[in-house]
């Protein structure tokens, strides 16, 4: 049998009801039924090719928020740090029974300043082999010759009046008052704030430490 004799096969059950489906179809509806059918595989094949990224334990735990870093505790400049260091204690020296020369440089041929009277307490700052460096009360300074120093120690009155009791207590009896400036030697050492001193007349008792300079 020739070719253009062939007979077509017949189309499996399958194929006939899907052409007898879409010959049943308005030309509009199968156009629009082969589009779906077109888009779904469009999306499907997209969803193959996507690569699939799984997150591992670790990049999880990376994840975790932290908490806020802690506020600097740097002080700021010019302020001095929490670590306190100690002032060192002010030492006294005393004139001696005589008055003497203060000069404004270490040497007795440098310029003399002023006299100071005996027996006037002294804040030491520098000592030399044969002059020392000294503050008086008023915060004058200058260099007094050593051979000029006491060894009794001596307090100065640097409030206006300064009360001196018999006993240390505000409600003991009154001794005597002492105007500012006013020259008294220490007897003993300090109790409760108070301490005990003798006037040069004599007199003797006690008077507030906060009252005096020199101790």
């Amino acid at each position: 049998m020739s070719a253009s004799n062939a007979v077509p096969a017949a189309p499996s059950a399958s194929s006939a009801s899907s052409l007898s489906s879409l010959s049943s179809m308005s030309p509009l509806n199968a156009v629009a039924l082969a589009a779906a059918f077109s888009l779904a595989g469009a999306i499907g094949t997209l969803h193959a090719q996507a690569p699939v990224t799984e997150k591992s334990p670790s990049a999880a735990a990376n994840t975790t928020a932290k908490p806020p870093a802690a506020a600097a505790t740097t002080a700021p400049p010019g302020v001095a740090s929490a670590t306190s260091v100690a002032t060192p204690a002010k030492v006294f020296v005393t004139m001696g029974d005589k008055p003497s020369v203060m000069y404004d440089a270490p040497s007795t041929k440098a310029n003399k300043i002023f006299i100071i009277n005996a027996l006037t307490p002294l804040e030491l700052l520098v000592r030399l082999d044969k002059l020392t460096k000294v503050r008086d009360m008023e915060g004058a300074i200058g260099w007094v010759e050593n051979t000029s120093l006491g060894e009794r120690r001596h307090v100065q009155v640097s409030s206006a009046t300064a009360e001196v009791h018999a006993n240390p207590a505000a409600n003991a009896p009154l001794v005597f008052e002492a105007q500012r400036m006013v020259v008294l030697e220490v007897t003993g050492t300090t109790t409760d704030g108070w301490l005990p001193v003798k006037h040069r007349d004599g007199q003797a008792g006690f008077i507030r430490l906060s009252q005096v300079w020199g101790d």
